[in-house]
């Protein structure tokens, strides 16, 4: 890699630009395994993060080798990724010969398929756990300290950008529910008004006279009053039909 420093400055500054709502997190991960594809070059990348509320968990694989059954849900229930969520701690430098007791399942299949040493990074922030990316390299050896270091704060800063994001995300969906709520008050104050003006009657008696013609229509006050301000109803047709209503009530049997 050319100007590793360069690289690292740009692929922080990348997983740090999460502040807009629109941010993809699909895409947003598969950004996060990508860098660390490009980090350690001989490796297969499984980055796994939990899904918010009922939303499917993320899982990228850079080897397809890595979706297949045979390990894909080994990967899924032990192994390095799964030891670094519960203890958010990395994993790192395991060598798969000697972890067969370790991950009975898991080791085996891994080994099977040519790797030989496994690593695992958690994206985890005080209390908050996302998930975590495993690195599976051919290799007998550990990573470099160096490699490590920046592997951690690859982590790291995906964490805080994804919980930023989450945050605005959350932010922005309560100021348009606010923003909405505080409209329809908007609209049924001036609704509220204008029949208040056409009959002559208090704002009061005048709301109670919306609020009539909903429950006997079985409509929303919002609709009503949208109709009233665009001139698609009148004040005139609210009165009428609380005449009507005490008319069919007075000929009941």
């Amino acid at each position: 890699m050319r100007n590793r420093e360069r690289w690292v400055a740009d692929t922080l500054l990348e997983l740090a630009d999460t502040l807009a709502p629109t941010l993809d997190p699909v895409n947003y991960w598969l950004c996060v395994a990508d860098r660390y594809a490009q980090l350690i070059p001989s490796s297969s990348i499984r980055l796994a993060v939990f899904g918010v509320h009922d939303a499917l968990p993320v899982v990228v694989n850079t080897d397809e080798r890595l979706g297949e059954p045979s390990i894909g849900e080994f990967l899924a229930e032990e192994g390095p990724g799964i030891d670094s969520c519960e203890s958010r701690r990395p994993v790192v430098g395991v060598r798969l010969d000697e972890a067969t007791a370790r991950w009975e399942r898991l080791a085996p299949a891994a080994l099977s398929l040519g790797f030989h040493t496994v690593h695992a990074f958690p994206f985890s922030r005080h209390e908050e756990v996302l998930g975590a990316v495993t690195i599976l390299t051919a290799e007998t050896t550990g990573l470099p300290e160096a490699d490590v270091w920046i592997a951690s704060a690859l982590a790291d800063a995906a964490t805080i950008g994804m919980l930023n994001h989450r945050a605005i995300a959350g932010l922005t969906t309560t100021s348009e529910q606010l923003q909405g709520a505080l409209s329809s008050r908007v609209i049924i104050e001036q609704a509220k008004g204008l029949v208040s003006a056409r009959l002559e009657i208090g704002t009061e008696d005048a709301f109670h006279l919306i609020r009539h013609y909903a429950r006997n229509h079985n409509l929303r006050i919002g609709p009503i009053c949208e109709r009233l301000l665009s001139r698609r109803m009148t004040a005139a047709d609210l009165a009428a039909s609380l005449s009507e209503h005490a008319t069919k009530a007075n000929h009941r049997p």
